[in-house]
């Protein structure tokens, strides 16, 4: 968890399991319309809940595979969202289930319409959920489990619920360090 990944790389892996014609381009400059086989990619924030590398890794890493899609085809909507998890202040992420409400409220007063994409979007746990993801981390993490994962798994709001925000990308690319220090700033604010 404390690795960072090369967003370019990661890019490549994502174009080539989901946007194969861009790995042949046939021009610096095309003017046919960007194709991707998926059409929404989730991942984490710019700040990556807990700050880790790998984390705030992959963020970068599909930022640059978004950009790729749209940055040498002027006039085109970009085929694929990207979603990326809301990273919240300390407070909130250790809430449980009590920052349910506060989620709920923020995202009646923030919800929007991106072209055809709602954004946030709001995920809550019923108990069945919940008891799943928990034995996902008991279970499928088990080299990861030390005893301060026990509380993340019993007070983490993100065990019960998860807010999605869609990315905005300009036509100009934006300096991810850039995108991570506005996050951090926004986080810290809460």
């Amino acid at each position: 968890m404390t690795t960072e990944w090369s967003p370019s790389k990661i890019s490549s892996l994502l174009s080539d399991a989901f946007a194969p014609a861009l790995q042949n381009p046939a021009s610096p400059k095309n003017s046919s319309q960007p194709t991707a086989t998926i059409d929404v990619l989730i991942t984490f924030d710019g700040a990556g809940i807990s700050s880790h590398p790998n984390h705030i890794s992959l963020f970068k890493g599909a930022r640059h595979f978004i950009n790729s899609l749209i940055e040498a085809r002027p006039g085109w909507d970009c085929p694929v969202g990207l979603y990326t998890l809301t990273t919240v202040g300390m407070a909130r992420k250790y809430a449980s289930f009590a920052d349910v409400l506060v989620s709920s409220v923020t995202e009646m007063i923030s919800k929007k319409e991106t072209g055809n994409r709602p954004s946030p979007l709001l995920f809550i746990s019923d108990w069945k959920n919940l008891r799943r993801a928990q034995r996902a981390m008991t279970d499928a993490h088990i080299s990861q489990m030390r005893w301060f994962r026990w509380g993340w798994i019993g007070l983490s709001r993100y065990m019960v619920m998860n807010d999605l925000r869609l990315e905005k990308f300009s036509r100009k690319p934006v300096d991810d360090e850039d995108i991570i220090e506005t996050k951090a700033k926004e986080t810290a604010g809460e």
